[in-house]
């Protein structure tokens, strides 16, 4: 299963987004801003989608994302919601 450690850290995404695979899964996290004006906030968004495609190439309906707290707590909770979506739609494959 994905485990932090082989994640980037918050200071990494605040600048770049971080891509990769497992076993037939890729994902993406990236930092990203969520409502308007000034109910405004800067998430964490958290995809994954089928292989063998990277993210632009792939088709949107193919991809599911969920949004989390942009700091450690929220990069944890992506891998654990990653992981999740390994065991129900791709451990099969």
């Amino acid at each position: 299963m994905l485990e932090r450690k082989g994640f980037m850290p918050v200071n990494y995404l605040k600048k770049e987004t971080y891509t990769g695979s497992y076993h037939g899964m890729r994902f993406k996290m990236a930092k990203t801003q969520t409502g308007e004006g000034d109910e405004e906030k800067t998430v964490l968004r958290v995809t994954h989608w089928p292989e063998p495609y990277g993210y632009d190439a792939t088709k949107e309906e193919l991809k599911t994302s969920m949004d989390t707290s942009f700091d450690e707590e929220g990069i944890q909770k992506g891998i654990d919601w990653l992981n999740q979506a390994y065991r129900e739609r791709y451990q099969s494959l």
